[in-house]
């Protein structure tokens, strides 16, 4: 994780705005500057304008469905564990629930050690959970049967779900596209500092442009990277799992450190490297 990655949006705003302004009135202002300038200003400010609002509503949508189905996954997981709570009150399918709780439990940690592009590499965690199921003893008693069956809709509905988040998670920004808005950002930003004049109002609307113009990158790189609302799609809904299947709660070095999570106090966790 780059050192970018790991300091907050937030702070990184109130650096880029103060940076902005110091630059607006300390870099000199050129005196003569070709008319075309403002043709130029206005063209490339409409392409990033269009170009930015197209690819921040895309990636707000990828995140919004993301959201979605990590919420499917997560009540999955947790309805199934229940059912496995019922079949395991029969004595022969004990040892089987036992195993239901472990295989859980490494797959949420192990979630936790890989980021959304890469969520591929988690799949045998999970296909060790429905591997599993034909480990299940003879079923006597309609309950059991009838608890089994529930089994197969909600793996099924989970699998599908995170098929969704799989592609998801690799749908991101590609390199060629980071060029072309970078590439007019810095224009933009080039012409707004050779357009402006020593008056007051001059300079304060060209720094105000100027971080505006870097904010949305960083809003961009966030979205992109699903930075964004981290906790809400990364975090805390599979932390419930831990709490649902009696494990205590999990969190990785790496990740307290960065103030990606922050572990509840007053509660037992686990801390991975």
């Amino acid at each position: 994780m780059s050192i970018f990655k790991r300091i907050k949006t937030k702070y990184l705003i109130v650096a880029v705005i103060g940076v902005s302004f110091l630059c607006v009135f300390l870099i000199p202002i050129k005196e003569k500057v070709s008319e075309g300038i403002n043709a130029i200003l206005g063209i490339v400010g409409l392409l990033f304008a269009i170009l930015v609002g197209f690819f921040i509503t895309d990636l707000w949508s990828r995140y919004q469905r993301i959201r979605e189905n990590v919420a499917v996954e997560v009540s999955g997981l947790q309805t199934y564990y229940l059912f496995v709570q019922v079949l395991g009150k029969f004595s022969r399918h004990k040892e089987w629930a036992k195993k239901q709780q472990e295989f859980i439990d490494k797959y949420i940690r192990e979630f936790f050690y890989v980021e959304w592009s890469d969520y591929g590499k988690i799949d045998p965690y999970f296909n060790a959970i429905i591997e599993s199921l034909g480990e299940i003893k003879e079923l006597k008693t309609n309950k059991e049967v009838e608890t089994y069956t529930n089994f197969l809709p909600l793996l099924n509905e989970i699998t599908t779900s995170r098929e969704k988040l799989f592609i998801y998670g690799t749908d991101k920004l590609s390199k060629m596209e980071w060029i072309v808005v970078l590439f007019l950002s810095a224009i933009l930003i080039f012409s707004i500092f050779l357009i402006r004049t020593p008056d007051l109002p001059s300079l304060f609307l060209s720094g105000t442009l100027i971080s505006t113009v870097i904010i949305l990158l960083l809003i961009l790189r966030d979205l992109n990277d699903l930075s964004f609302g981290e906790g809400m799609v990364s975090f805390e809904p599979y932390e419930t799992i831990f709490d649902v299947i009696g494990k205590s709660r999990f969190y990785l070095k790496r990740d307290i450190k960065a103030g990606r999570v922050v572990p509840p106090k007053g509660i037992k966790y686990r801390v991975g490297k």
